[in-house]
């Protein structure tokens, strides 16, 4: 407080200090003004004019100053007066302390002090007031600048907005193209495939027409070499007429009595009715004995044409031959032939046998076989051809009873020896039970007996029957050689049980591989088929270029080989662990599928469809480890977290307790043993373990990895790495 009214005094001072130098330069410029107009008042004699307004300036002047000097003695009286009081103040505040109060002249002292301080500060306070309106402007300058930035930004942002929103709009419109291109792409593969498809059918074809060309060739070729035998004939018994005419008439009641059946004959072709009328003679010239010996040697088969023969000839052969045709050269011939002397007779005998001497193997199989069964009239007889009514209609209809007569044929197939089967029910086996019914025309034709068809060679499927298809004729051979060896005591294998429909559709998908699945039906892949595939079978016939596919299908067969190609106990072990983790050995692509999925890599595991992983892979080949079940399942290299994850859940599942828990149980024992009764051909000499290493598996299960089987479809192949899932 005592400070305060200090300071306050010592402003006071300052104020009348300067009100008193104020009142002095007044006084100053007062005399000064006076003496001015002192100065002009004596100069000014000529001009009153000058004088006057001179003076009445010097007037209202010293009015002024008068006025203003009276205000500064107002201003200083009331100055003292409160410097009294602050006075009367200090000393009561003081208590008595008069002797250390100052005196006048050193409160003058502080004044001019004070003053000048007050001068500084009112400098300063001017600088802050001008530095103040400069930060102002310069406020302004920035406050416009961040307006002008939020605009900036703001046009930015809607900017980026736009291009985010056309960059959605793209990335929408891309992976619609992206899913028309690959929808584009499976259509055309699957137009590529059923053009190459057409292409191999259109090729079975023309091979099937050029070998029915050249039988054509061939038939001519015969025809007219009878034809010649004929003509040679008829110019031989021409020049002997008169010789032969005493011969002619014992047998002239035989050939009045024959006029019918020879008007029967004209309707056969040249050559049979030629036969037939040799066929004749033997009957009719003979002893009653002889006779009924010769009906029984000359069967009807012999007198048809050969079975490898097309039907165009007998076609040809009912155009040109009619009723009017009786008295043509060709009757006069049949009948010049009928009264050829025994000799001739005999010698046209050692002809025909020389001619079927030298025929092929096919012919001597299906004459022993007719030669057999003549005495059955009802195997053989002309009931039998696809000519019959009631063939025809077992064949083509599909009523009840063709149908229950089907049925019953193909249950004695599979309760009947095939050497004992019936013409009937070797059709039936080929139509229902090998799904063959384009051979069936041909093997009612040639085959007459399933001994017949135990005897036939692949030459004689692809003569006798018409197969062309080289994979159609091993099915055919791999189960006629089944069937011999059932004949001997061992019984049909397990891979009878896997017909071509569970191979195509069940088999292929377990495997992961259904987009085959057209290629095998195609060409009728059955489980005896599968125990003789090689790596060039599925390339060149199936179509499969893909090396790790032909890897994947040579283990599923391999697996299939372990289990003596036993379905029920392959469905066994796959139902123990569906829902438990053990015995990878035997899982199925879709069971390996939810395997990923348990371990928690489900968005990968849609990778494996149709990528042919399945269990019989990851345990069998010893190339497939993590980094390939990975490539696989589609892992980026940079997820080193969930590669690391998948190679402990892989040393988990196939560790050495699973496999050597594999390699105890019973069934996995029998996994070694060659299918009973089955001899597969063609094994290639391949080897699958090019790559020393097991990748992720742990030595013990490398130590202890379970040998190939001797019979197995993949023994020494050559191993590969998963780069084309």
């Amino acid at each position: 407080m005592m400070d305060d009214n200090k300071q306050l005094a010592q402003r006071i001072d300052g104020a009348i200090q300067s009100a008193s130098q104020e009142v002095t330069n007044l006084r100053s410029e007062l005399s000064a003004t006076s003496r001015r107009l002192a100065e002009r008042g004596p100069g000014g004699g000529g001009g009153g004019g000058g004088s006057a307004a001179g003076s009445l300036l010097s007037l209202c002047v010293v009015v002024l100053l008068r006025e203003e000097v009276a205000q500064l003695q107002e201003e200083v009286h009331l100055l003292r007066q409160m410097k009294d009081m602050l006075s009367k103040d200090l000393e009561e505040t003081q208590g008595g302390c008069s002797a250390d109060v100052l005196s006048a002249t050193e409160l003058r002292v502080q004044l001019a002090q004070k003053e000048q301080e007050l001068d500084r500060a009112k400098e300063a306070l001017q600088a802050m007031k001008s530095d103040r309106k400069r930060l102002k402007a310069e406020k302004a300058d920035l406050v416009n600048q961040m307006q002008q930035l939020y605009a900036t930004l703001e046009s930015r942002e809607e900017q980026l907005r736009d291009f985010i929103r056309n960059y959605e709009q793209h990335r929408k419109e891309s992976e619609d193209a992206v899913k028309a291109l690959a929808k584009e792409k499976d259509l055309l593969e699957r137009e590529k495939w059923d053009l190459r498809r057409q292409t191999k059918e259109a090729t079975e074809h023309t091979g099937m027409l050029r070998s029915q060309l050249d039988l054509k060739e061939n038939r001519i070729k015969e025809l007219e070499a009878e034809l010649a035998m004929a003509k040679q004939s008829l110019a031989t018994l021409t020049k002997d007429v008169p010789k032969r005419h005493s011969l002619a008439m014992p047998t002239e009641a035989v050939v009045n009595g024959n006029n019918q059946e020879w008007v029967m004959q004209a309707d056969l072709p040249l050559t049979a009715a030629i036969r037939q009328s040799q066929q004749t003679l033997y009957v009719h010239t003979g002893h009653p004995t002889d006779r009924q010996v010769a009906a029984v040697r000359v069967s009807p088969c012999h007198s048809r044409q050969p079975s490898i023969i097309s039907d165009a000839s007998a076609v040809e052969g009912d155009r040109s031959s009619t009723p009017s045709d009786i008295n043509s050269p060709r009757h006069r011939t049949h009948s010049l032939c009928n009264v050829r002397s025994l000799e001739d007779l005999e010698e046209a005998k050692r002809k025909k046998k020389k001619e079927k001497m030298g025929l092929g193997s096919l012919s001597r199989v299906f004459a022993r076989g007719k030669q057999r069964k003549s005495l059955d009239p009802g195997l053989f007889d002309d009931s039998d051809s696809l000519s019959s009514p009631t063939r025809h209609s077992l064949n083509l209809s599909d009523g009840s009873e063709d149908q229950l007569d089907r049925l019953q044929q193909v249950e004695l197939a599979r309760t009947t020896p095939m050497s004992q089967w019936r013409a009937g029910t070797v059709q039936a086996w080929l139509e229902v039970v090998m799904a063959m019914p384009m051979y069936i025309r041909s093997c009612s034709e040639n085959v007459k007996s399933g001994k017949v068809l135990l005897g036939l060679t692949d030459e004689d499927l692809e003569l006798g029957l018409g197969v062309s298809s080289l994979m159609h004729r091993r099915k055919l051979r791999l189960a006629i050689e089944d069937y011999r060896d059932a004949e001997n005591g061992r019984g049909l294998s397990k891979a009878a049980d896997m017909d071509h429909h569970w191979v195509a559709k069940a088999w292929l998908s377990d495997v992961g591989l259904p987009q085959y699945s057209q290629a095998f039906h195609t060409h009728l892949v059955d489980g005896r088929m599968l125990n003789s595939l090689t790596r060039r079978d599925l390339e060149r016939h199936l179509n499969i270029t893909k090396k790790f596919h032909q890897v994947s299908l040579l283990l599923g067969i391999e697996l299939l080989h372990l289990l003596n190609f036993d379905k029920e106990a392959l469905q066994a072990r796959r139902i123990q662990c569906e829902h438990q983790n053990v015995d990878p050995l035997v899982w199925t692509s879709h069971r390996v599928m939810k395997w990923i999925r348990d371990i928690d890599l489900k968005e990968f595991a849609e990778g494996l469809l149709n990528s042919g992983v399945h269990g019989a892979v990851m345990v069998l080949d010893p190339t497939f480890n993590t980094d390939a079940m990975a490539t696989a399942l589609g892992i980026p290299g940079s997820k080193h977290m969930v590669r690391r994850h998948l190679v402990e859940e892989m040393k988990t599942l196939i560790g050495p307790a699973s496999l050597f828990e594999c390699i105890r149980s019973k069934s996995f024992v029998l996994l070694f043993q060659p299918p009973a009764g089955f001899s597969p051909k063609a094994r290639s000499g391949r080897d699958l373990s090019c790559h020393g290493s097991y990748g992720s598996l742990p030595r013990e299960v490398r130590d202890h990895t379970p040998p190939r089987a001797e019979g197995s479809p993949i023994r020494g192949y050559t191993s590969i790495e998963v780069t084309n899932v």
